[in-house]
């Protein structure tokens, strides 16, 4: 753990190994066994994520382009939130800054061991520091960073919009006065489409694909001020993106979300 983030810190962790923090919120994030390591560390897939990551010539590029030139602006050690396994805007960050400190953070403990398996093998040329909590319940200082990062961090967060709400909120707590959110979240755009799948398939739809506000009306009711919503790109969900994407090409119907990059600022 770099000096810097550790006096962020407002409790200690519940366990340190090989410096990174660990806060036992397993039971926050995803549940990834010995199958998804291997997947991760011996079939490549770190290094594909990394890889995707730094590629601004893929079809998140206008969105990639527009962090990077708000991050340009003020570059400052960040705080990349639930990053999963494709490690959020760290990749994109870091290759463009490659000096800049990064607190990579994930509930799941056996990602965070994962991932620091990588980085020193790999990626030893970025200081990048690794600590595993909940985003609903941050360990760090009010006030304490200049920018957060999420690539579908909040997106992703378990409990629906009251999950997400909770961890808006968590993350306008820990940034400065002024301070920024830089975030890629994503939307479904199509509710009627996807019931249709659901019913076909005959299970009951998914709590977090319903009565969901837009995400801007979320963000500026947590207290941000939306700065640009402006930068977007659709994905079609596929059969090999996960289970629903398979039972929608079954059926037939097309399914898909929008990504949208937001540049939020607490006042």
């Amino acid at each position: 753990m770099n000096d810097f983030y550790k006096v962020l810190f407002n409790k200690q962790p519940d366990e340190m190994i090989r410096g990174d923090y660990y806060f036992h919120a397993d039971m926050d994030g995803d549940c990834f066994d010995e199958n998804n390591v291997r997947n991760w560390m011996e079939d490549g897939a770190f290094r594909r994520a990394w890889k995707k990551g730094q590629n601004a010539e893929n079809e998140m590029a206008p969105l990639y382009a527009k962090a990077c030139e708000v991050f340009a602006e003020r570059p400052s050690p960040f705080l990349e939130i639930a990053c999963g396994p494709g490690m959020g805007l760290a990749p994109l960050l870091l290759t463009q800054y490659p000096k800049t400190l990064c607190l990579a953070t994930d509930a799941c403990s056996l990602l965070i061991k994962s991932w620091r398996q990588y980085i020193d093998g790999n990626l030893s040329q970025y200081d990048i520091s690794l600590a595993s909590f909940s985003v609903f319940d941050m360990p760090l200082r009010e006030n304490s960073l200049s920018t957060v990062t999420s690539y579908i961090g909040v997106s992703s967060t378990r409990a629906g919009e009251q999950g997400q709400t909770k961890a808006l909120r968590e993350i306008y707590r820990v940034l400065k006065s002024g301070g920024y959110f830089i975030a890629i979240e994503n939307e479904w755009t199509n509710l009627d489409a996807i019931k249709r799948v659901f019913e076909l398939w005959g299970r009951p739809i998914w709590d977090g694909l319903q009565n969901l506000s837009p995400w801007k009306d979320k963000f500026m009711k947590c207290g941000f001020i939306v700065e640009n919503d402006e930068k977007s790109c659709y994905h079609k969900l596929s059969k090999t993106d996960n289970e629903l994407g398979e039972q929608a090409d079954k059926f037939g119907i097309a399914i898909g979300q929008t990504y949208t990059l937001y540049i939020l600022r607490k006042p």
